[in-house]
């Protein structure tokens, strides 16, 4: 994702005004891309400088092409800087995501796409044949910095490959591969820049981030073979995977320096699971076709009495229409079940538990006592981990925190 420096001709837009634009741009070995604009009219430079504090941030366009065929262009520029000066004026820029095309010296043999990560631990992985090309995992055994960029996930199509619409079924497979990756490492994953080689066409994108250092891995960074492969097999199974299991990981893996903070969004990713996953008919305590019958008696009833408040009534109303909803602790046991998942380590007494202390985060009181929250948060980091292996069908070895540390190799 290294970038010589090139200049480029064009226009930097801000909603209808448009301005001409003179600008270099350049990435060095991190893949961070950098633009320089050249001086531009003291107007024009406080128009796209224009704004308050508080305010939504308006972001600008700015495209432009040389004369070697090779194209700029990014939707998300930001000014964060002006040198006033006359006539003209110097503005420094920043982009969140930027793309370089160009034409190569040669046509290459078959398409690849690459997508790079940053301290992405990881040792040697045998390529996967897939329908779409080959699919290697490149990381670095040791680590000297979470923000390097050290890593990748790369798609090559071979010869008997069918490259009809390849490109966006080779970045879909990326994604997913992206963002199994960033759930074994148990943290996040930021991914710099991606590579695109096509015929006599290369293509860049520029994603501007910072690296993150891993989490509780579910899955050793140094045996990463087995996963890899059921991911990709994953992605090739006609059955749908639920976007939001990826919502709920990276939920879980929001990076805080509080314990509370962790048992919260790991209990929302529990919650956002059950809402969205599994069949609705296992959050509630019976069927909504039977609950019909029971909340119509009770919204009679409930019409009998005269309000001195009618928003009270209201919300009477709208409580009796929820109350055949389980609690959390119900929820998360049901899908505990719902997987088939262990008992003995998932018990009903650990769940409750962890939601109780979940509830006392969200509405503390005066008699609120602290606990440690070690035990609950690596509890539910490891049923949240349970489901994902299952939903992906991974079957391999894992890495376990619940009682102490362990590598699990299941039967």
């Amino acid at each position: 994702m290294k970038l010589e420096k090139k200049k480029f001709t064009g226009i930097i837009q801000l909603a209808d005004d448009t301005y001409p634009a003179e600008f270099e741009v350049k990435a060095g070995d991190d893949g961070r891309i950098q633009v320089e604009i050249e001086p531009i009219p003291t107007q024009a430079a406080l128009a796209l400088h224009d704004g308050q504090p508080g305010m939504r941030v308006q972001e600008l366009t700015l495209s432009g092409s040389n004369e070697s065929g090779e194209t700029f262009l990014s939707n998300t520029v930001n000014v964060n800087r002006v040198q006033i000066g006359m006539p003209n004026s110097l503005i420094g820029v920043s982009t969140r995501e930027a793309k370089v095309a160009g034409v190569l010296d040669g046509t290459t043999a078959t398409p690849l796409t690459r997508l790079w990560l940053r301290g992405f631990k990881s040792s040697f992985n045998a390529p996967v044949k897939t329908a779409l090309g080959l699919v290697e995992v490149c990381g670095s055994s040791k680590i000297a910095d979470a923000d390097d960029m050290n890593g990748f996930v790369a798609v090559r199509a071979q010869d008997e490959t069918d490259l009809d619409g390849w490109t966006q079924k080779a970045d879909a497979l990326l994604t997913f591969m992206h963002r199994g990756l960033a759930f074994a490492r148990g943290g996040r994953l930021q991914a710099p820049g991606l590579e695109v080689y096509m015929d006599d066409r290369w293509e860049a994108t520029y994603y501007d981030g910072v690296g993150s250092r891993s989490g509780f891995a579910p899955i050793h960074p140094l045996n990463q073979g087995p996963f890899i492969e059921a991911l990709t097999k994953r992605f090739a199974d006609p059955k749908p995977f639920h976007p939001m299991l990826w919502t709920a990981i990276g939920m879980m893996n929001t990076e805080t320096s509080f314990d509370e903070v962790r048992l919260l969004m790991s209990m929302t990713a529990l919650d956002a699971i059950v809402e969205h996953v599994i069949p609705k008919a296992m959050t509630t305590i019976m069927p909504k076709s039977d609950y019909v019958s029971v909340r119509d008696k009770l919204l009679a009833a409930l019409s009998d009495v005269d309000f001195v408040d009618e928003s009270h009534g209201d919300i009477f109303t709208a409580k009796i229409k929820q109350l055949n909803g389980r609690t959390l602790a119900q929820k998360v046991q049901a899908l505990r079940d719902h997987y088939d998942l262990s008992k003995a380590i998932f018990t009903d007494e650990a769940i409750v538990a962890a939601t109780k202390y979940r509830n006392a985060i969200a509405h503390p009181s005066e008699g609120s006592k602290k606990e440690d929250l070690w035990p609950k948060i690596l509890l539910v980091r490891e049923l949240v981990s349970q489901i994902v292996f299952h939903e992906i069908g991974y079957t391999g070895p894992y890495e376990s925190y619940v009682g102490g540390y362990k590598t699990v190799y299941p039967k």
